[in-house]
């Protein structure tokens, strides 16, 4: 049996992903902070491991608790982090924190457990990004860190192709989780007036390609950004 380790389980996002890839037949082993790991059963991780991925040393931690996996091949980076003040009203702290969360985070896990894969023949790596990340955003720290995912997703897809590993991204438009909620309702109607299918997307269909992606159908793909963002176009 595969081992899928899924970050920010918890979220609405996450929650879907759990539930796709257990029912894809993964064992997953989901990080999030303390307290997230409840919800419905089908869509709770087989093992939960409590792990703050903007502190650097409790990620450590986490890599850790890791060690005593066994069959890891896959990641899904979906943790993420939204802050919303304003580019006169951010802090360096502000940047930084997201920066860790949403970019550094997914790469020491990349970079840890690509090793692993390596060592037992491949697997696959999937990053939740965003269409911000492709098309800019006003949330300054939100949008460079999910364009530096992308970049960190195509240089990760060449330097480990030679190890049979795959790494592709999503970049999903507004999808109905906690962090979309949080939009106020005049901003939800302007970007509503760029997707083309004219609604935000489910959490479920993300985890759907999701899936696709870190399943043997996709084998001939890496390096991929797929927009999930219902037409998204400017």
């Amino acid at each position: 049996m595969r081992t899928t380790i899924l970050t920010g389980c918890g979220g609405g996002m996450g929650r879907a992903i759990c539930a796709e890839m257990k029912n894809a037949g993964d064992r997953v082993v989901g990080l999030d902070k303390p307290g997230t790991e409840s919800g419905i059963e089908h869509e709770r991780p087989d093992r939960f491991i409590p792990c703050d991925l903007s502190d650097i040393d409790d990620t450590r931690r986490a890599l850790d608790d890791l060690a005593e996996e066994v069959g890891i091949g896959c990641l899904v980076n979906c943790a993420g982090l939204y802050e919303k003040k304003t580019v006169f009203e951010l802090t360096l702290e502000d940047f930084d924190r997201v920066l860790t969360v949403n970019l550094r985070a997914p790469f020491l896990l990349s970079q840890q457990l690509a090793k692993r894969m390596a060592d037992d023949g491949g697997g696959v790596i999937v990053n939740i990004a965003s269409i911000n990340g492709k098309l800019g955003s006003p949330i300054i720290p939100y949008g460079t860190s999910k364009a530096g995912l992308i970049g960190l997703t195509r240089s990760l897809a060449k330097t480990l192709a030679p190890y049979n590993i795959r790494v592709n991204a999503i970049a999903p438009g507004t999808i109905r989780t906690p962090m979309a909620a949080s939009v106020d309702s005049i901003q939800m109607e302007r970007q509503m007036y760029s997707v083309a299918m004219g609604r935000v997307g489910e959490p479920r269909e993300i985890a759907t390609v999701v899936r696709f992606l870190a399943s043997a159908d996709s084998t001939y793909m890496t390096g991929s950004i797929v927009d999930v963002a219902g037409g998204w176009i400017s």
